[in-house]
C-alpha cells in the first residue's frame, strides 16, 4: 500500500471513529499538569531514569515520528475532504499521547500545527519541540489510562502487575493502588502495538502484535512482549529497548558469516584477482517480525 492510499485509508478510518466530546482542558501546561509524574519520580527515581532513555519518554518529538505526522497532517488530514486537524487525536495520539483525550478540539488543532512547524520550520522548530515534549507515555497512561483490561480505569487509582496495598501511592498521590494482571499480558502492550480496525487481517493491516501471535505465538512460542522488552536484572526493566537498541537487535538476531578466500580471472585483462566468497546465514529469534515497531 503506497503512503498516499494509506494516508487516504486512515484519513477515512478518522470519520468512522469520530472525536468523541471535547475536553475541557484548553492549554498543553494544563495537560501535563494534569497528567505530571514529578511525585512518582521521588520514590521511583531509577525506573524514570530508565523511562527517560525510552522512547516513550519521546513519542510525540522523535524526528521520525514529528516527519511522519507532518506527512500525514498535510498529505492526508489537509487534502481529505472527510478529515479534519482535529482528528489527529483518535488516530495518532490515541496511542503517542492518550492524556490528549482530555482536551479540547481546537488543542489538537493545536498541537497538529505545533508539529508541522517542528519539522518545517527551522527558526521556531525548538519552540515547537519544547511545547510538544510535555506530552509523552509517562507513568499515568501505563498504570492508570492503559491499566484497566475493561478499558474504564478509574479515577486516582495506580494499576500495577503486584497491586501492592504497601506502596505509599495513597499518601503522595491521594491514589489507590490496584492490582491488574492485565498488565502483564500481551494484550496490554497490543493496545497501542496493534492498532488495526476490529477484524482487518494482518495482510492488509500488518503490526508487531499480529506478526507476534500469527508468526511466533502460532508456532509454538511461550514468550511474553514484556519477557524481552522489560526484562530487568532485579524488576522490570522500564527502558523497552527496540530496533534503535543495537545490543537489544542483537539478542533477537543469530547472525553466521562464513569467509573462504578464492581466486577469479578477469578476462578483460587476462589475470588472476584475489576474491572471497561470504556465505551469510541470518535467523530471526525474535517473537516478531524485525524490523517493526
Amino acid at each position: 500500500m503506497n503512503i498516499i492510499l494509506l494516508l487516504d485509508f486512515l484519513a477515512t478510518v478518522v470519520v468512522g471513529l469520530g472525536s468523541g466530546p471535547a475536553g475541557s482542558l484548553a492549554t498543553i501546561d494544563d495537560l501535563a499538569s494534569k497528567y505530571t509524574i514529578e511525585k512518582c519520580i521521588t520514590c521511583h527515581k531509577d525506573i524514570h531514569k530508565e523511562w527517560s532513555y525510552s522512547m516513550h519518554s519521546k513519542s510525540v518529538i522523535d524526528s521520525r515520528v514529528i516527519r511522519t505526522w507532518r506527512t500525514f497532517i498535510l498529505r492526508g488530514l489537509d487534502a481529505s475532504p472527510k478529515a479534519e486537524r482535529r482528528d489527529l487525536k483518535d488516530v495518532c495520539l490515541l496511542c503517542h499521547a492518550p492524556q490528549t483525550k482530555d482536551v479540547s478540539d481546537k488543542m489538537i488543532e493545536r498541537i497538529a500545527g505545533l508539529i508541522v512547524t517542528a519539522a518545517d520550520n527551522e527558526k521556531e522548530k525548538k519552540e515547537a519541540i519544547s511545547e510538544l515534549s510535555k506530552l509523552n507515555i509517562n507513568c499515568l497512561i501505563c498504570h492508570n489510562l492503559k491499566g484497566s483490561q475493561d478499558n474504564k480505569p478509574m479515577e486516582k487509582t495506580i494499576y500495577g502487575p503486584k497491586g501492592s496495598g504497601e506502596l505509599p501511592h495513597k499518601k503522595a498521590l491521594g491514589f489507590d493502588t490496584v492490582k491488574s494482571p492485565f498488565m502483564s499480558t500481551p494484550e496490554f502492550c497490543a493496545q497501542c502495538h496493534h492498532g488495526c480496525p476490529q477484524g482487518m487481517p494482518s495482510t492488509i493491516c500488518p503490526t508487531v502484535y499480529s506478526s507476534y501471535k500469527e508468526d511466533y505465538v502460532a508456532r509454538g512460542g511461550t514468550k511474553r512482549c514484556q519477557d524481552c522488552h522489560m526484562k530487568g536484572e532485579d524488576r522490570a526493566s522500564h527502558r523497552f529497548p527496540g530496533i534503535y537498541d543495537t545490543d537489544f537487535v542483537k539478542s533477537g538476531i543469530d547472525l553466521s558469516v562464513e569467509v573462504l578466500p578464492t581466486t577469479y580471472v578477469f578476462h578483460l585483462e587476462n589475470r588472476m584477482v584475489p576474491a572471497i566468497v561470504l556465505n551469510v546465514g541470518v535467523k530471526n529469534t525474535a517473537g516478531h517480525i524485525i524490523p517493526h515497531g
